[in-house]
């Protein structure tokens, strides 16, 4: 019985390789070249020519290292939607916190908390802004509407 896991299966000299395009040969180590040796993509099931983690396109590894504030920004971005003065503190803190990123050059792996929670609080503190500005308005035209009706 013969091992499917095996690196180089037993072959019979009759057996064809059905990956192959007609008149090619295929070759598995000895012999003449196939269409599948080193320079194209190896066929389902066969041995790389390079080694693990030697490919052609370098592997770019995911920063491991957080930014100490990047959870707190996240959250005060998110508070900043019930209770209003942590939407500037995350605005001001992811600030900080995105110039820092820029001038040091490292990668954190929570930039995207930073980004989410500085927006979150940009958007929060403009709508808290309308809201004080439409608040004040009101108010002067109800002090306009009860000194003119009395």
């Amino acid at each position: 019985m013969t091992n499917p896991y095996e690196e180089n299966p037993p072959t019979q000299p009759s057996q064809q390789n059905p990956y192959a395009q007609p008149g090619q040969q295929y070759s598995q180590g000895g012999g003449q070249p196939g269409p599948y040796d080193q320079q194209s993509p190896m066929p389902y099931g066969q041995q790389s020519p390079m080694p693990y983690g030697q490919q052609q396109q370098p592997y770019t590894m995911q920063p491991s290292q957080e930014h100490p504030q990047g959870t707190l920004i996240l959250i005060f971005g998110i508070l900043g939607i019930f209770v209003t003065i942590f939407a500037p503190i995350a605005w001001y803190l992811g600030n900080k916190a995105k110039r820092d990123i820029q001038t040091s050059g490292i990668q954190y792996s929570n930039e995207q908390n930073i980004s989410i929670g500085r927006m979150l609080g940009k958007i929060f503190t403009i709508i808290a802004i309308i809201s004080i500005v439409f608040v004040i308005i009101l108010w002067i035209v109800i002090a306009i509407a009860a000194s003119t009706s009395g």
